[in-house]
């Protein structure tokens, strides 16, 4: 059984694109408002904002009643509550898409940085086989090795 295996030449192995920081091109494309957004989305998301929420809604339910300013059941409290929730939605749907459309510019930029790697491996073993078939050293089993790997796919 003939064990040679044909290595890809120089001019044969893909070449692929450099890699580029991802997280500068996602700021850059941003605008103003949708930066904006993203800051407000994110502060809104931590819990912070969770218990700064029920702190200020207990407190106003308790000064509502003692005073009299906003009795049960709550108008005031309940239509600012609505109204911020109303613009919240806005806000959390383009702070959505702005994640998502980052997670797809992620997902090309890690697809690019994979096959700059995988160019690095091809250069590389080539470099090891040919230094090994000059020092004259037994390299059948190796190139049996890579040709079931490329035949894998």
């Amino acid at each position: 059984m003939d064990t040679t295996v044909t290595l890809p030449s120089m001019a044969t192995v893909e070449d692929h694109p450099l890699v580029t920081d991802v997280n500068a091109a996602n700021a850059a494309r941003l605008s103003g408002v949708e930066r904006l957004c993203k800051r407000i989305s994110d502060a809104t998301g931590a819990p912070a904002a969770l218990f700064l929420v029920i702190i200020v809604q207990t407190l106003w339910i308790i000064v509502g009643q003692i005073t009299r300013l906003d009795p049960y059941p709550f108008a005031f409290l309940l239509t600012c509550s609505n109204v911020i929730q109303l613009v919240m939605m806005f806000i959390i749907a383009v702070a959505q898409r702005q994640s998502s459309e980052y997670a797809e510019l992620r997902a090309e930029s890690d697809h690019d940085h994979i096959s700059r790697l995988l160019y690095h491996q091809q250069v590389q073993e080539q470099l090891l086989l040919r230094l090994a078939e000059r020092t004259q050293a037994d390299v059948g089993d190796l190139k049996a090795a890579i040709a079931t790997l490329l035949t894998d796919v």
